[in-house]
């Protein structure tokens, strides 16, 4: 059947095609027509945007640079312009466009206009084509209409979208561009006036002769559906829009189908999905995955069955990437993805939450002795070394532990317990397991109000420092004191470094603290007689700070006290971890003229490699072997060893915690050189501490009560324990 209204039916056709721009122009450039694809792609309606000159779709840059009238001119005179670049929707936002502009000329050669189409290729432009070049219209035309017609028809036979009109009735195909021809491997001349079951393949043929059905018995609004299909080019994804609609006799209707090739696109989709599921390092399962993993097996517990989350932090992997590298400790992070599955059930989900920090849901849980025989057999499987890059790498693994034992227990709950459980697997000395109790979460509060407390302090400068003497072997001559640091607190009243020295290494605000202790230790050390040296303890959390000498320089620098009078204690503790990193760190500070001592000697690995390896200006003997000098004929011996150490490497070694006269005068036996305690003086404000006041000797006027000192702590950090 013959259509006498084309001009009408590519009006409509254009209408419907909401993928496109397509509109006229005045030969001033101003718009004339507004179809409902340039409405949806820049946000104008009709009435907002006819008679308002196209240049809006440029940004003030290009306008500047006169970018619309040099593709007016170019219209003009090559009779068409077409171009890829930015331009601007009503809201101000930017979009990637395909620009064709037509100049139209009327039988006698005059301008009528431009055509123009615009195609938002902002997501497809790296995979769709340029239009094709439309074919040149004809040079007259008979009328406005026939132009329109002719401007239509190249516009149809270019979309890069499979384009089809049906008549309803004898579902004869009316109308197919190019890309038709290229989907479905068929001419338009065969095509054209014929049933589409006698031109195309027939998956094709149903899954349009459906849409037509379903679109004709809803008659109006836009329908749409995807599904794969044999094409020309493969089974391949095609999305296909249905719409129907009249001409101008209202007897007949027509069917427009627009299918474009999403295969893909679809593929790109999925692989974004994979990703936001994905941890990109292991292909792991990731943090939003394992929630929505852990949700699931939350909603679906039946018959008095449990879900188990399993929190693990490798220990001691920093070490791994300071040593080997960040690529080593990548692909030890692969292997393990590999490996810890194999403990695992099917339908267990593993996931990567960041870092080193892993995760196991175990859905369908029977009894909690399940759960750490699971736990156990993760600690075995990472115990075993790992072989990376020629490096044999042993590492361990800390897990916590939480049950859903009541229905109420959420996904939120479940996690945070599994923290605590983990913290308490670390505290516990790493490389083991630990369930979650109920009084691990009135610690963590506790914790998490000391911390609150503590930033509070910080601000409001509730901190000060006490210093403690220390003698020489005479008894009585004060040669230093040590820096402790004390927190009034203006409620719970005096707070011990104990209790908040350990919060402030985990939340980071020891850096803070060391930066405070040594400031004011060395400004309040200028007050003493010169020969007198200040203490400062450093702790190893403090050697992650890469600006650490920088800020004894600075402490040192603002202060005026010269090098030699400040003395920098650290722990066995700094030179186990980072050994390497923390040594050049170590060696650095040395080269600035300050002291560096060994505090807690014998209480840690005690490894002789470290007087070795670094140059100490002092050991100091942990009062836990001083009090028992008398008592302990093991305490006597560590200490004769350390003194002895000490003598043939020509370090002074400074005794600790002493309280009695007669551990004084058992540890000056043995050879120790300078002394520290309760019995040659307490720790006092800096108001007290000028001249030799404090602890001026071994007597009475020291207030000294035996046996009354706090116990200190490993790793002691800036002011730590007494």
């Amino acid at each position: 059947m013959i259509i006498d209204n084309s001009d009408v039916m590519y009006r409509h056709l254009v209408q419907g095609v909401v993928d496109y721009a397509i509109y006229m122009l005045h030969p001033d450039g101003t718009v004339a027509n507004w179809n409902a694809g340039a409405q949806r792609a820049k946000g104008y309606t009709q009435e907002e945007i006819v008679g308002k000159n196209f240049a809006c779709f440029y940004s003030a840059e290009d306008q500047a640079a006169g970018l619309p009238q040099f593709g007016l001119a170019t219209a003009r005179e090559q009779g068409r312009f077409e171009a890829e670049g930015w331009r601007v929707r009503k809201d101000g936002t930017l979009f990637w466009a395909n620009v064709v502009i037509d100049a139209i000329y009327d039988e006698q050669g005059a301008l009528m206009g431009f055509a123009k189409i615009t195609r938002d290729a902002t997501e497809r432009r790296e995979r769709e084509q340029q239009l094709l070049k439309a074919k040149e219209l004809a040079e007259h035309f008979n009328s406005e209409l026939t132009s329109l017609s002719s401007f239509l028809e190249a516009v149809v036979s270019h979309i890069p979208s499979c384009v089809l009109v049906l008549d309803a009735v004898s579902r004869n195909i009316l109308l197919a561009n190019r890309q038709a021809e290229t989907t479905f491997g068929a001419s338009r001349r065969d095509m054209m006036g014929k049933p589409a079951q006698r031109s195309l393949p027939p998956a094709a043929c149903a899954l349009f002769d459906r849409l037509t059905n379903e679109a004709l018995r809803s008659d109006g609004g836009l329908r749409e559906a995807e599904e794969e299909l044999t094409t020309a080019s493969g089974v391949r994804t095609l999305r296909t829009k249905t719409l129907v609609f009249h001409s101008n006799d209202p007897r007949s209707r027509y069917v427009l189908l627009i299918s474009d090739d999403v295969t893909d696109e679809n593929a790109a989709h999925a692989q974004v999905r994979y990703m936001a599921h994905h941890d990109t390092l292991t292909g792991m399962p990731n943090r939003r995955l394992f929630r929505e993993q852990l949700l699931k097996a939350l909603s679906s517990r039946t018959g008095g069955r449990s879900t188990a989350v399993l929190c693990l932090d490798l220990d001691n992997f920093k070490s791994v990437n300071d040593t080997l590298g960040h690529p080593c400790g990548d692909e030890l992070l692969r292997l393990l993805a590999k490996r810890l599955p194999k403990s695992l059930r099917e339908h267990d989900t593993l996931a990567r939450l960041g870092g080193d920090e892993f995760a196991v849901v175990l859905p369908n849980i029977g009894e909690k002795d399940d759960v750490r025989k699971m736990a156990e057999r993760l600690i075995d499987v990472v115990r075993q070394p790992f072989e990376v890059d020629g490096h044999t790498v042993p590492i361990s693994v800390s897990i916590g532990i939480a049950l859903a034992e009541t229905a109420d227990c959420t996904a939120d709950h479940l996690l945070r317990y599994a923290d605590m459980a983990l913290y308490e697997a670390k505290r516990n000395g790493r490389n083991c397991l630990a369930f979650f109790k109920p009084e691990m979460e009135t610690a963590a509060l506790k914790r998490h109000e000391v911390e609150m407390d503590l930033r509070q302090a910080i601000m409001w400068q509730q901190l000060q420092l006490h210093y403690q003497p220390i003698m020489d072997v005479s008894h009585v001559r004060i040669v230093g004191r040590e820096a402790l640091m004390r927190w009034q607190h203006p409620v719970k009243g005096l707070i011990m470094p104990s209790d908040f020295i350990p919060i402030a290494e985990e939340t980071g605000l020891i850096h803070e603290l060391g930066a405070f202790t040594l400031h004011e230790a060395c400004a309040e050390a200028m007050r003493w007689d010169d020969h007198e040296t200040v203490a400062v303890n450093l702790s190893a959390s403090q050697f992650t700070n890469s600006a650490l000498v920088s800020l004894v320089e600075s402490a040192l620098s603002k202060s005026g006290l010269p090098a030699r009078r400040l003395e920098l204690e650290i722990t066995e503790s700094v030179l186990l971890a980072n050994s390497a990193a923390n040594l050049n760190t170590l060696n650095r500070l040395k080269e600035l003229g300050v002291k560096v001592a060994l505090d807690d000697f014998g209480t840690g690995y005690s490894s002789l490699g470290y007087l070795r390896s670094f140059e100490f200006d002092k050991i100091k003997i942990d009062k836990s072997f001083t009090q028992d000098v008398e008592s302990s004929k093991e305490a006597l011996a560590i200490i004769r060893a350390i003194n002895g150490i000490g003598r043939s490497l020509d370090i002074p070694t400074t005794a600790e915690g002493v309280e009695t006269a007669e551990q004084l005068d058992r540890l000056t036996q043995e050879g120790c050189s300078h002394f520290q305690g309760y019995l040659l003086g307490r720790p006092v404000s800096h108001d007290a501490t000028p001249g030799n006041t404090p602890g001026a000797a071994p007597n009475a006027q020291s207030g000294a009560q035996p046996g009354a000192q706090p116990g200190a702590q490993p790793g002691t950090p800036p002011g730590g324990a007494d």
